[in-house]
Parts: C-alpha cells; sequence; structure tokens
C-alpha cells in the first residue's frame, strides 16, 4: 500500500455511528447524548483491531451491547455493491489482513475456496493466532498469521515453533518466536535488546 493512497471514509449502510474507509479502518464518529442534566459530547476514534484466524476484527457498542465485526465485511458492505447476494468476501491477495477496498471482492462459498486453493494458503496453514518470528543472527522480525504458515516459510517444524511460544525451547531454527496478543511488540522489543539488536524491523 502506497503511503500516499487517499483513505476515504464512508458511514456504514446498516449500522448508524459507523464509518469504515477505503483502507481498511474502522471509526467510531462524534456523537453527542442530552440527558435529563447534562448533554455529553463523545468524540469519534478509530478502532483497535484484533485477529481472529488470520482475519481482522473489531468490537463496539450497538444499542448499548458490544458487538464484534470482521473488518472485511464491514467495508465490502459499506463499498462494494453485492447484487448477487453473495454470502462471503474473498481477499484477491490472499492476505487476510489486507482489507483496503480494492482488495476484497463478494463471491460464493465454493468460489472462496478454490480461489485459496489456487492462489493462496491452505486453512490448515492460517488457522490459529499470529505470530513474530525474531531472526536471531539477522535481527529481522517477521510477522506470520499463524504457526503453519511459519513452518512453511522458514521449515521448521511446527511443532518446534510452538515449544518457543510455549517456553519449552529457547530458539527453533535459528529463531525466537512469540504470539502477537497486542503486547508482542513490546516483548520483542525486550528480546532484541537482549540479543544486542538496536532497532526494530518487522517485514
Amino acid at each position: 500500500m502506497a503511503n500516499n493512497e487517499k483513505e476515504i471514509w464512508k458511514s456504514h449502510p446498516d449500522i448508524a455511528g459507523i464509518e469504515v474507509s477505503t483502507l481498511g479502518n474502522v471509526r467510531t464518529i462524534d456523537r453527542v447524548t442530552s440527558g435529563e442534566k447534562r448533554t455529553r459530547f463523545t468524540k469519534g476514534r478509530i478502532l483497535k483491531q484484533s485477529y481472529n484466524r488470520g482475519y481482522l476484527q473489531v468490537s463496539f457498542r450497538v444499542n448499548g451491547k458490544f458487538v464484534t465485526k470482521y473488518v472485511h465485511r464491514l467495508i465490502a458492505e459499506a463499498f462494494i455493491p453485492n447484487t448477487d447476494n453473495f454470502p462471503q468476501v474473498n481477499h484477491k491477495n490472499c492476505i487476510r489482513d489486507d482489507n483496503r477496498v480494492e482488495n476484497l471482492e463478494w463471491c460464493t462459498a465454493s468460489y472462496n475456496a478454490k480461489y485459496r486453493n489456487k492462489f493462496g494458503v491452505s486453512n490448515a496453514e492460517t488457522q490459529g493466532h499470529p505470530l513474530f518470528a525474531i531472526n536471531l543472527a539477522t535481527l529481522e522480525v517477521s510477522h506470520f498469521r499463524a504457526q503453519g504458515e511459519a513452518s512453511r516459510v522458514l521449515g521448521i517444524q511446527h511443532s518446534d515453533i510452538n515449544s518457543v511460544i510455549k517456553g519449552r525451547l529457547k530458539r527453533a531454527g535459528g529463531y525466537w518466536f512469540v504470539s502477537d496478543d497486542g503486547h508482542a511488540v513490546d516483548v520483542v522489543k525486550s528480546k532484541l535488546h537482549d540479543v544486542g539488536g538496536v532497532g526494530l524491523k518487522i517485514k
């Protein structure tokens, strides 16, 4: 994604108070609520996204209750017409957390599965939790959508990667691994400091 790519925001057609962008962001809008004693202003904010099986999701209130929605569906519902009433959204480049509108398309379940098998990785590789891998020789940090994907790309046994994450091994194949749980970047920075790293280089 180019740094100068323009971000366009649009209200979600079915969820009041929520806007989504062409770059895959989701935000609440400014709102004013009036009570018996005072009027309250709440400033809108970009919502934090978290991973679920390699996909990004957000949580927010609807009619006083918290709901969780997949980001790719919110983007598609706002920006991409679904005249055929297709049930699923496909990521054209097979990267599940790339939710730019240009990377999404409505499709059938069959098309989605065939597309993934032809151009992407299997469900088995992407199911699970995202993680970081530190190359202890170069101090380069890589991000993977799941342990299975890291195993395939790095040529390291899945069980060894899991053992490092669980703390049973200190390293595997020259790498140190940590789950991306929202606090992992701080953990990675700490590890880089311990092994003599001077900067965080995530690819």
